[in-house]
Parts: structure tokens; sequence; C-alpha cells
């Protein structure tokens, strides 16, 4: 629709420097029906010269309103099409593939990302004098880089009287690692070995506890046994027991479970429960988040059975299976939905725990007589 202009004793004024927008048609609007009124001096002219000025500066910069909500919404449509890109703000200062705001440990290569104490703070941070990954507190031997070693991730142990073995989870290929060797004279033969949160080894022999290399089989006495007839050995979280620090428990045949303390330089025991209706078959393994499981013997049945214990009462079982055939089960491990029992005929065993199936994945020569596997899951990051 054209306007015809109308003279007006109002002052032009001239919209060629705002070309475009809206914003500068209503500034210009105002400021244009503001300039004359002390001299107007009357609304309804005032309301008429602004309607004047408004038809003159449409027709002026010939930029109808219509038009410029059009342009604008345009413009608008055209940025959201655009693909937005966005700075990376992700950083790995340490290089180790875990990104700073999700890394336990941000300023140190701890690709495995291990937290012995669930701190939050990786152990690569925590105070480790000797740096072999053991932090101080957790450390037997604290300032010896090559003392007391520690247990690979991913890794299932087991032993003979005499030997070490180490099964890979992944890959379920079964070697031997060393065997073993004491610093006190004797003939020691291993019952059982068990492994802490921190990749520490420990065993025992019929008399006496140790502490053992699990890349070398270098054993070192720690202390006497209380009891000279446990069969079984293994580290349970101690968090069941209101603790930090992992807490050691020794089987013996009759089904007692025993926790084992330092009092200064000696080993004393304390009575946790004894099984109601079993006996002890020969070992047990806890894995915090996955369950504490134990070989034991029933009256009137032949096989031996695998159950799951609660460790603050021993005497509280439930029954996972049967395993049809084998009668000496000494020693148990797992993994994530998975058992390994080592029976002393040399038979290796895979249990899946969600559909009882079990393979058998070699038969051996060798006499079992023990197995174990770190107090938590210990993971390679590669292969989580």
């Amino acid at each position: 629709m054209n306007h015809s202009k109308t003279q007006s004793n109002h002052k032009r004024i001239d919209p060629t420097p705002c070309r475009r927008g809206l914003i500068c048609y209503l500034l210009l609007a105002f400021l244009g029906g503001c300039e004359d009124d002390s001299a107007s001096g009357n609304r309804e002219s005032e309301a008429g010269s602004m309607k004047l000025l408004d038809r003159g500066i449409l027709e002026d910069a010939e930029i109808p309103l219509e038009q410029e909500q059009q342009d604008m919404g345009d413009a608008f449509a055209r940025d959201l099409d655009e693909p937005q890109t966005l700075p990376d703000m992700s950083t790995d200062r340490d290089d180790d593939g875990v990104e700073d705001l999700e890394d336990n440990c941000p300023e140190v290569f701890n690709p495995d990302q291990s937290d012995i104490d669930a701190d939050d703070e990786g152990d690569a941070c925590a105070p480790d004098d000797d740096q072999d990954g053991i932090p101080n507190e957790w450390d037997p031997a604290p300032e010896d880089s090559s003392w007391p070693g520690r247990a690979l991730p991913d890794t299932v142990y087991a032993q003979t009287a005499s030997g070490l073995y180490a099964l890979d989870v992944k890959s379920l290929i079964l070697q031997q690692v060393a065997d073993f060797s004491f610093d006190t004279e004797g003939r020691h033969q291993v019952t059982d070995i068990a492994i802490d949160r921190a990749g520490v080894l420990w065993a025992i022999t019929f008399n006496t506890l140790w502490l053992c290399h699990p890349q070398t089989g270098e054993c070192r006495n720690q202390a006497r046994l209380p009891f000279t007839n446990f069969n079984g050995l293994t580290f349970v979280s101690g968090s069941l027991f209101g603790e930090m620090k992992d807490v050691l428990i020794g089987i013996d045949s009759a089904g007692s479970w025993r926790r084992l303390d330092f009092l200064r330089d000696i080993l004393v025991d304390e009575l946790l429960g004894v099984y109601l209706n079993e006996r002890s078959s020969g070992d047990a393994f806890s894995i915090e988040g996955v369950g504490t499981f134990a070989s034991v013997k029933r009256t009137g049945v032949l096989n031996d059975i695998i159950v799951k214990v609660d460790p603050t009462r021993p005497s509280q079982v439930t029954d996972v299976l049967e395993l049809d055939g084998y009668s000496s089960i000494y020693g148990l491990a797992g993994w994530r939905g998975v058992l390994f029992a080592f029976d002393e005929s040399g038979a290796v065993l895979a249990i899946n725990t969600e559909t009882q199936e079990v393979t058998q994945l070699n038969a051996q020569a060798e006499r079992w007589w023990g197995a174990a596997v770190s107090s938590v899951i210990r993971s390679n990051p590669s292969s989580r």
C-alpha cells in the first residue's frame, strides 16, 4: 500500500544511517516523535505528527516492517542450520587415556586407575616411597621396591605344594610362574594362598604364615600360625567388619573361620564361626562386590559342594552347586560371573555362576592344593 507524503512542520530525520534494523526504526520513531513536544502543546497534534513521521520513515527507508521481521527470522533459521563447533574442553595431562575430569590422579600416568582404599585418590598419587605401585600404608616393605611384588591384574593364581601358577581370566591360559623358595630351612609345603586388594600375596604352610613374591615365588617367614590345621586362606573386604583394610581369614579342616591379625609381631586369631553341617574341603575366596565362596564337604555327599558364605557369620551358607565327580576341590577362586575350581586330580574347572555350566579347562598332572584372587577386581584398562 502506497502512502502519500504529507507536509508537516516537524523536522524530518534522515533514516539513511539506519538502513536496516527494527531497533533502529523504533529508535528513530521515538526520537522523531519527541523532538517538538514542547512546541505542539497538545496530544492530538503529537499523535498526528507521530503518524506522519512513521509514514515518512517507512517511505524513505523503503523497509516494510513485515519484510524486516521476515529477514530476521530467515537469518535466525540459517544460524540454527549451520553446524555449531564447540571448543574442546577435554584434557588428559598425564596422557594415560583417562580424561582429567574422570582421572583419580590427573597429573600422574595411571591408566589402571587403581584406588586401593577407595578414597577417590588414585594409588599413583598416594605416598609410595619405594615407587612399587603399592601405597605405603598397604606395603609390608615400603622402602624396598623389589619386595613384596604385586599380583598381575586379570589373573587368578593357583598353587601346588611346591609351585605357583597363573591363570589369565581372559585368555584362560594357565602357566607356571615359579617354584616356591623359603628363607628358613625345612621341608615346607604350601597349603593355600591369598591376595589382598593391593596385590600382595600371602601363603600358609602347615604351621607358618609367609609373604611370597607373585613373580619369583620367593617366600619370607612372617609368623607361626596359632593353629596347624588350616587348609584355606582368604582375604575379605574390611568393609564387612566396618574397617578400611582387608581382613585375613584362615579356615581349618573342621570348618572354623578364624580371623588372623598381628598383635605386635605375634599372629593371633579370633573365631568368627563354624559351618553347621559342613567341613572345609580346602579353600575359599572373596571378592568385594562379587561375594565369598568356599568348597565344602557334607556328610552323606560324595562330591564337593560350592557354597556362598557370609564371612561375618560362616554358619550361614547357601548352596551354589554340587560338582559331580569331584571330591577334592582344594583350590577355589573366581571373577565376574565365573568360578575357577582346582581339583587335586589336576582338573581345572570354569563354572558359570548364572547357568551353573561346568567347563573343564584342562587336566594336568599337577596336584592342586590352593588358589587365590585379589579381594577386588583388578583389571587392565584395555580389557574392561
